[in-house]
């Protein structure tokens, strides 16, 4: 075991500047195994070494570079050359597996990928692509688990309209559809596991989330979201207030009416007592 908790390691040197602490290591054992035929200790032999810079989780508020004098091995069976294995190091990015975890737990606190990559010492290029692969590992492991209280929703995005399927008791995102239609609808809501399990759906007045619901979840129970009935009543409550409006022979009826709009759409414990008398004489 050795300062940097990687056993696999010999540390060689040190040196340390402002930002930044390397660290010169090479490996404690040579590969035993050719990755190519398979062949086995007598026939593997030296062929050079390699320094390669692989970052590692930041100590001490600085960066950490790990320069590994990595072995180069030729195989006498096959005649084919390869770089020794290192353990505990990311295949695809110069950096230690612990080090891409550390970018994952960073990024899904909604940090910058400018911020992370000035201190882990990786471009931004490198942090986006991990990310990437971050969330595509991530959304294809993905289960929801199908809730009782079904919410049907929409946001709009990129200029397109986008169901939202979220689980309204936990108060939680499901998932995200690329469209509303109904054919997508329905699609996505057949895939769900245990669609028994569905009592209620909360949704707005959109038809086709009703076409949707009442074919997959035929028994379960639709109820209008109160923000959309809500909103209605306020449209309808306003429309009226104009047309009584357009009846006034006054200035000062017509005035009175345009002020008192706002206090006609308030709540009731929202409302002063100036906007109390005005309704009572509505």
């Amino acid at each position: 075991m050795n300062p940097l908790n990687l056993p696999a390691f010999a540390i060689l040197d040190t040196q340390q500047d402002e930002h930044d602490l390397h660290f010169f290591l090479e490996t404690v054992s040579q590969p035993s195994l050719c990755p190519c035929c398979g062949s086995i200790n007598g026939d593997l032999v030296g062929y050079g070494r390699d320094m390669q810079l692989f970052m590692d989780t930041p100590m001490h508020g600085k960066r950490v570079g790990l320069h590994i004098n990595r072995r180069r091995m030729k195989c006498r069976d096959c005649n084919s050359t390869f770089l020794e294995p290192l353990a505990d190091m990311h295949d695809d990015h110069r950096a230690t597996k612990r080090l891409i975890e550390y970018i994952e737990k960073r990024v899904m606190l909604k940090e910058t990928f400018a911020r992370i990559a000035a201190d882990v010492g990786l471009s931004e290029w490198t942090i986006r692509s991990i990310f990437d692969e971050f969330t595509a590992r991530e959304q294809k492991n993905y289960q929801p688990d199908t809730p009782q209280f079904l919410g049907i929703d929409e946001a709009h995005l990129f200029r397109h309209y986008r169901c939202v399927i979220t689980d309204v008791e936990k108060r939680m995102i499901i998932d995200l559809l690329e469209n509303r239609s109904t054919i997508s609808v329905v699609n996505y809501l057949r895939k769900l596991p245990n669609r028994s399990k569905v009592k209620i759906v909360c949704m707005d007045m959109w038809q086709p989330y009703r076409d949707a619901v009442k074919t997959v979840f035929p028994e379960a129970k639709i109820v209008i979201d109160k923000f959309h009935v809500v909103r209605y009543a306020s449209q309808g409550l306003d429309n009226i207030r104009k047309e009584v409006k357009k009846t006034l022979t006054t200035d000062k009826q017509r005035r009175a009416f345009k002020h008192d709009r706002y206090a006609l759409l308030k709540r009731p414990d929202k409302l002063n007592t100036h906007e109390q008398l005005a309704l009572w004489h509505c």
